[in-house]
């Protein structure tokens, strides 16, 4: 806004300038256990009665954002399912119907990040829906390797969309507060564009195959059991039955 940074600092003092620290300091240590993928995929089930359609959530545990394998990762999963013309919303809207949308996204973090995929889909197709979407897994790891198209493409769209993270205050304001969070170098999004730009095809390729693990998903479905348990049973994955909290119910 129209204000000076001598304006700003004059009311932050005014305001808080007589504030002192009277408890302890706060523990940065990161006493969260870091969850450990399956030894091979699951599906947690949830029963929604008379639900019209099933949502569907498929993900593993992956490396931290301090990674170095950060922004391969981050192109693969534009294409995987990043944006409207990746892999997952072609299968599974586009071409199967199955799906008003069907993404991925990377929820990143600095001890172990997220990698998931997923969307709402029609009752009825739900197991052909969760079996495209492993499909869609077992081909992103090497089975239907990423093309130059696809490579071409999506880096394309993350440089072109780069300047529009820094159009607002907010969003100016949001992009600083991930360097502060994510402990990156204040320069870091000087070099950023250059750093995507200077990556090839095969080191998406090499992170896929050995970054994404199709066989060790954690699957969650919440939809009318008694319409798609027989379906998912079919797609021969052991299934857990849980409540809303994801506690393990009897089958």
């Amino acid at each position: 806004g129209d204000v000076s940074t001598k304006d700003v600092r004059e009311v932050a003092v005014s305001a808080l300038g007589d504030w002192e620290q009277n408890s302890t300091a706060i523990s940065t240590e990161n006493k969260v256990p870091i969850y450990k993928n399956p030894s091979s995929s699951v599906i947690y089930l949830l029963d929604k009665p008379g639900a019209p359609q099933s949502v569907i959530r498929a993900g593993f545990v992956g490396v931290p954002r301090g990674d170095s394998h950060y922004l391969a990762l981050s192109i693969l999963n534009y294409l995987f399912g990043g944006q409207f013309t990746a892999r997952l919303n072609l299968n599974l809207r586009q071409d199967k119907g199955f799906s008003y949308g069907y993404r991925s996204w990377i929820e990143w973090h600095r001890s172990s990040s997220a990698l998931i995929a997923g969307g709402g889909v029609q009752t009825a197709v739900t197991a052909e829906a969760l079996r495209e979407t492993l499909n869609e897994f077992v081909g992103i790891q090497g089975k239907r390797p990423v093309s130059q198209f696809e490579f071409d493409g999506a880096k394309a769209g993350l440089l072109r969309q780069f300047p529009s993270s820094f159009e607002t205050s907010w969003q100016v304001l949001d992009q600083i507060a991930d360097l502060i969070f994510d402990e990156c170098p204040d320069d870091y999004y000087l070099s950023l564009p250059e750093k995507i730009d200077s990556l090839d095809l095969s080191q998406i390729q090499a992170v896929a195959g050995s970054h994404i693990k199709c066989n060790e998903l954690t699957i969650a479905v919440v939809g009318d059991r008694k319409s798609i348990e027989p379906g998912l049973k079919k797609l021969g994955l052991p299934i857990q039955i849980v409540d809303q909290n994801g506690w393990p119910l009897g089958q």
